[in-house]
């Protein structure tokens, strides 16, 4: 009697490796994927704050929108928007010196065949050029 393997053990043994070599390749891919989109978000954070941080250097801010693009992939929108604290009847007997201004970043991207964003906002002070 010899001794070795029959075909059919071969054949259900290279259709066990095959079916763990496909799991594993599967696991390789949507590693890639979750990194190129990881790094999209990292990107669009990144642009995010230059836009933020370039708002704060402007000497004045004016309420309304603006929008541009920071290349072929990414583009922004700005929304600037007074704040009022005290209430209506307070404002109108008197002018605050200072004005507090809500500014929104949004910056948007395409993904595939999908659009995604991000938003981030903040607050600053203006001096009120009314009251001066």
């Amino acid at each position: 009697m010899k001794k070795g393997f029959t075909l059919i053990e071969i054949v259900v043994s290279l259709a066990i490796i095959g079916v763990g070599l496909l799991g594993i390749i599967e696991l390789f891919s949507g590693g890639l994927r979750t990194e190129r989109i990881a790094s999209e978000y990292s990107k669009a954070v990144e642009y995010a704050h230059l836009k933020m941080e370039e708002i704060a250097l402007t000497p004045s801010f004016q309420e309304g929108k603006e929008e541009g693009q920071f290349n072929e992939q990414f583009r922004w929108e700005v929304s600037r928007q007074k704040v009022d604290l005290l209430p209506e009847e307070v404002l109108s007997k008197i002018k605050p010196p200072a004005n507090l201004m809500e500014v929104r970043v949004k910056v948007f991207w395409k993904s595939g065949l999908k659009e995604k964003s991000i938003s981030m906002e903040s607050y600053f002070v203006t001096r009120n050029e009314e009251g001066s």
